[in-house]
């Protein structure tokens, strides 16, 4: 292995190169998969702004705590509960479909 070299990234073998040239040919999404570059065109390692989401936290916070404070504390606590029971499984189904791993990495 030499210094500052990737062995993942940069094939020694020229088979194998041949063999990345004709996946990127013949495929080019998938080639941009095991590559580890981004499909849509964005530079490596950069994510999605989700300004969005902020937004929507900022306004929901608040509203979230001003009616937990009109009821009386068993129904907010029921009511956080329920709701915990009913997102995880959705919130785990979130986050195995968003796993991007780094390629190389264990």
């Amino acid at each position: 292995m030499g210094k500052g070299r990737d062995p993942i990234r940069e094939p020694d073998d020229a088979v194998l190169r041949r063999l990345a040239e004709g996946l990127a040919r013949d495929d080019p999404r998938l080639a941009a998969l095991l590559d580890g570059s981004p499909l849509d065109g964005s530079p490596p390692g950069s994510r999605p702004r989700h300004g969005w989401a902020r937004l929507a936290l900022l306004v929901t916070v608040p509203v979230l705590v001003t009616v937990f404070l009109l009821v009386p504390p068993t129904v907010a606590v029921g009511v956080v509960a329920m709701l915990l029971a009913i997102a995880s499984p959705l919130v785990v189904c979130w986050m195995c479909a968003t796993d991007r791993t780094e390629p190389g990495a264990q």
